[in-house]
């Protein structure tokens, strides 16, 4: 009893004094080092560190709701007034505010690799490790599992041994929760080049074909599909030019559903990224062809008027054009020459440039169709032609564009609003 007098008398001349909102709900102390949750409630975060990694629970200590991640956001704002808070009370009071110290993520972290091998453990175990990396931003000198090669092999591993479900269309949740799971958390690690390498080269290429999989079949889980886009941009820049040849029609279709979706310019960007690095090896390109990707391309580079965009998507188109199939669905398509030759200079010196040798891959071929000729003058491409000539574009780009000229010059010669400058 006279335990319990003094404790209730320590708070009485302390704690009590504290708002209430300065007290954690688990440890009924003032907190040293704030952090919210998902579900909006703030703890000390020594305290729901011990909750969630030690007593391994997965629901708000306060609200008993299950989390939707295990992210700690430090609450800065609290901070400040509870440590503006200790500073007006430190004459009346002999607690010395302590500044938090630093977690150990590392010591952690070896503990939730451990885990990570039982499958039982491994949705919670890859939900923490998210936690860790996204709660330190990605920074490496904080924690350095960030780069650890074998935790990538490791998390790689669940994504290519599980099965999807043999449908043609997956909805969101039928998305195997590990999978969705594995492919964020891979997104988040940054392995060296090598051991990328080494594992997307690994049994064939399985992981590659894993992430192609989920492109092609969670159509409706758009978040999965863009992160398994992202992770195959970054291992198509570093394996061989073979494990860049199977690909599949269906593959190109779905992401050419993604390009045309614009749901999300991060997603459309990764797409491109990936045409520019596969289409010039084995049949891609007709692959991509049949896929249906030239129309969605024009359609899009019709309205899209940002620099770098652009340029990725003429330089697509460019090589789609190399083949006579790609040239046949730029001319099928209504505004293929007008929506190509209005880029040129428009964009920049590089959208110039792709715009010139696209048209010169497109009307090299076509030197017997006068209405291809016709169109051409009538979009204004003509007119183009020549500014290219007299403009500051570069020598290989002028040479392009005279060599344009060439190809009809007959016919636009007997044209009135052709210049004269270049008739003679």
């Amino acid at each position: 009893m006279q335990r319990e007098e003094q404790e209730i008398q320590r708070m009485d001349g302390f704690e009590h004094q504290a708002p209430s909102f300065f007290i954690c709900p688990i440890s009924l102390q003032v907190m040293k080092d704030p952090v919210t949750i998902s579900t909006g409630m703030t703890f000390d975060r020594e305290s729901i560190q011990k909750w969630l990694f030690s007593y391994k629970k997965i629901t708000c200590p306060v609200t008993k709701q299950p989390l939707s991640d295990f992210r700690l956001t430090p609450n800065s704002n609290l901070l400040r007034l509870i440590q503006s808070w200790h500073l007006q009370h430190a004459s009346s009071s002999t607690t010395k505010f302590v500044e938090p110290e630093p977690t150990n993520h590392d010591a952690l972290m070896k503990v939730l690799l451990e885990e990570i091998k039982q499958p039982q453990l491994q949705v919670k175990s890859l939900r923490k490790i998210k936690s860790l990396i996204q709660e330190n931003r990605g920074d490496s000198s904080r924690i350095t599992c960030i780069r650890d090669d074998s935790l990538f092999s490791l998390v790689a591993s669940l994504v290519v041994k599980t099965e999807l479900p043999g449908v043609p269309q997956i909805t969101g949740n039928d998305t195997p929760v590990i999978v969705n799971e594995a492919v964020s958390s891979l997104c988040l690690l940054r392995p060296s080049d090598e051991t990328l390498k080494m594992v997307s080269q690994n049994e064939s290429g399985l992981l590659i074909d894993s992430l192609c999989l989920i492109i092609t079949q969670c159509l409706s889980n758009l978040q999965i599909r863009i992160q398994a886009a992202l992770l195959l941009k970054s291992i198509f820049e570093v394996v061989d030019g073979i494990y860049k040849e199977g690909l599949r029609v269906e593959f190109f279709e779905s992401i050419t559903e993604i390009l045309k979706d614009q749901i999300s310019r991060h997603g459309s960007l990764t797409v491109l990224a990936i045409l520019m690095e596969v289409l010039s090896y084995g049949k891609n390109k007709e692959k991509a062809i049949e896929g249906g990707l030239i129309p969605i391309l024009i359609e899009l580079l019709a309205e899209d008027n940002e620099r770098h965009v652009c340029e990725m998507m003429l330089a697509v188109l460019e090589k789609l054009c190399q083949k006579a199939e790609g040239r046949a669905a730029l001319l099928a398509h209504p505004a293929g020459i007008a929506v190509v030759s209005s880029k040129i200079l428009k964009v920049s010196h590089v959208g110039d440039d792709k715009s010139i040798r696209l048209l010169s891959s497109v009307l090299r071929f076509c030197i017997s169709r006068g209405e291809v000729a016709k169109e051409f003058m009538e979009v204004g491409g003509v007119t183009k032609i020549c500014l290219v000539i007299e403009s500051g574009c570069n020598l290989k780009t002028k040479e392009k564009a005279r060599e344009i000229l060439g190809f009809h010059l007959k016919t636009w010669n007997k044209t009135p609003c052709f210049p004269s400058l270049f008739k003679a």
